[in-house]
């Protein structure tokens, strides 16, 4: 007997099967194609890929069945010859794969087409095989589908009996977790698959197993506690309760491993680049060198840069207290109209005698009305009086806005003028104050490189504000994100240390990144998502950083010290000393002739 003629024949023969469970196949391909592949996108792709003769005559004819029942639907047709270079490129989120073997359908080279991309891509393959290579080829598959993060994968076969089944694998079950087994899901009875998922969700519940996480102890986005054996957990911040909620809704736990503290954002791309890692967070510059080794889900949260300055540093010494109720401007117009106000009244008194009384001081008088003080002789003369009151009506006007403008600063906490604007920083040679991380991420900006700069040697993000607040320097701005700066006075107790320029210098998206073309992502978006609109991001968001409560000691009635008022009590004693030295020289002028005609 010839044992490898009869050999040669079955397998020859593995593709021949009668025109009933022909059409069986085709029945169950459509339903496929119409319920489900096109309900994914507007057109899908049809792949065909066998190496047994047999084999590709069954979908030869399988297809061509198939084209009499199709309907109006795009489609992209590719049909893989042995050891064919040869790739088509394009989008491939929805696939159908039609191979003999698993040794066909990795010639097709998925990865390839698919190993870029942010999403999870469905595939429902066909595989025709004997029945006693089955288990062998539909592991193997599975394990590929796996390995390369292609977590909607289902496979059809039909057997010796014509009967149609689907499998796929769940990786995380109550067994074991990251683990493949071929698991029958559906069944075709003829007209109808049993049930109505062929690509069922396999991450809904994880059965406790792990996932990890490069996370840093961060507040107030992330809160970690360390045991003395080095092992984190964690306990609060925004994004440290946006992840144990995601544990606590898909039923995994939490594996951290945490980055080097001086190089977290670099390190924690390199874990997600090595496999080390499945997630990690935060706020990353959006590089291309970032994008080509990690994904990410939707922003969950959003951060704005913002510049500002020690308010101590600009709050009114005792001196500009008095002089800063008028700007430049309105002094210079006041002491001009007081010159001419005096000089008229020299001139009145000079060279029209009769208008003032003898020995009047029109002076001290001019002097007095400007104060706010009476006269004891007024002008005789007409235009002398019209004089006094003109001069009457404006001190009055004048000094009255000054008084109020005075005693508002003397009972609230004033500063005095801060830049608006990024240029006006530039000018006045600013020196710009920022966190290691936080210069990271403005490296490329180019505004930046204008300022001379300071890079805190402390790695928490509230170090920045903290320096300007200390150093209390009006030439120093502190740039950072808003939330820290928030988190800053929640952990002082206190508002009011800074003055937040009016403008934002940058706004950034805090996501979660993840894996290149990870299985998760389609997942974790879903339920970030729910999570966001349930408004619990904005509920952890105001419980970590959000509105300040006003302070006891705000509260009360702002108290006038004699520091704040040092500046009258400089200008007293220079008048004490000028009248002390006029005075010895009025003495000396009654012994010495020189001074005599002075005094």
């Amino acid at each position: 007997m010839n044992i490898t003629a009869m050999s040669l024949s079955y397998f020859n023969k593995s593709g021949e099967q009668n025109d009933q469970a022909d059409l069986v196949a085709v029945k169950a391909t459509m339903q496929v194609i119409q319920n489900h592949l096109l309900n994914i996108g507007t057109f899908f792709t049809l792949t065909l890929c066998c190496r047994n003769q047999h084999t590709c005559k069954f979908f030869n004819n399988l297809l061509e069945k198939l084209f009499h029942m199709w309907g109006m639907s795009m489609v992209r047709f590719v049909v893989l010859k042995e050891n064919s270079t040869e790739r088509v490129g394009g989008d491939r989120r929805s696939n159908l794969i039609m191979t003999d073997s698993f040794k066909a359908f990795r010639e097709i080279h998925i990865a390839s087409y698919t190993s870029r991309n942010n999403y999870n891509e469905f595939y429902y393959i066909f595989l025709q095989i004997r029945d006693a290579y089955l288990q062998e080829n539909l592991q193997q598959i599975f394990e590929y589908c796996w390995a390369h993060s292609m977590i909607n994968c289902s496979v059809q076969v039909q057997n010796s009996h014509g009967d149609i089944t689907v499998y796929s694998y769940f990786p995380f079950t109550n067994h074991y977790c990251a683990h493949v087994e071929p698991v029958i899901i559906n069944r075709f009875n003829g007209t109808d698959f049993e049930r109505p998922l062929l690509f069922p969700l396999k991450l809904k519940n994880f059965h406790g197993c792990a996932l990890r996480a490069a996370l840093q102890h961060i507040p107030p986005f992330v809160y970690l506690d360390t045991d003395a054996q080095g092992n984190s957990r964690i306990v609060g911040g925004i994004e440290g309760h946006l992840l144990k909620q995601l544990s606590k809704l898909l039923n995994f736990t939490i594996e951290i491993k945490t980055p080097q503290e001086k190089r977290y954002h670099v390190d924690a791309v390199g874990l997600l680049e090595k496999d080390e890692v499945d997630i990690t967070l935060g706020c990353f510059s959006q590089t291309s060198a970032l994008m080509a080794v990690a994904s990410y889900v939707t922003s969950y949260y959003q951060t704005s840069q913002v510049l500002c300055v020690s308010r101590q540093a600009y709050a009114l010494n005792s001196l500009e207290a008095f002089t800063t109720p008028f700007d430049g401007t309105i002094w210079l117009l006041t002491s001009l109209t007081a010159i001419l106000c005096w000089a008229l009244c020299f001139a009145l008194s000079k060279y029209w005698r009769h208008s003032f009384e003898r020995r009047m001081q029109t002076f001290l008088n001019f002097l007095a009305v400007l104060l706010g003080m009476s006269i004891t002789h007024t002008p005789y003369m007409l235009q002398g009086r019209l004089l006094f009151i003109t001069w009457l009506c404006f001190t009055l006007l004048i000094r009255s806005i000054y008084q109020g403008v005075l005693f508002t600063y003397a009972h609230r906490s004033t500063i005095v003028s801060i830049p608006t604007d990024f240029e006006e920083l530039v000018e006045l040679n600013f020196t710009v104050v920022m966190s290691s991380v936080n210069k990271r991420l403005l490296s490329d900006v180019p505004l930046m490189q204008k300022l001379p700069s300071i890079t805190t040697t402390r790695l928490d993000g509230v170090s920045a504000f903290d320096y300007i607040r200390h150093e209390s320097k009006r030439n120093y701005v502190a740039v950072g994100p808003l939330d820290f700066l928030l988190f800053y006075e929640l952990m002082h107790n206190k508002t009011g240390h800074f003055v937040v320029m009016s403008k934002d210098l940058l706004n950034f998206q805090i996501t979660m990144y993840l894996q290149k073309h990870s299985y998760l992502i389609d997942q974790f978006e879903h339920e970030i998502w729910w999570i966001r609109s349930a408004g619990l991001i904005s509920g952890w968001t105001l419980n970590e950083v959000g509105e300040m409560k006003i302070a006891k000691d705000e509260k009360k009635i702002e108290v006038i010290h004699l520091q704040d008022l040092s500046a009258i009590f400089y200008m007293f004693v220079i008048g004490m000393l000028a009248s002390l030295a006029v005075f010895a020289l009025e003495m000396l002028s009654l012994r010495l002739k020189p001074l005599r005609s002075v005094f």
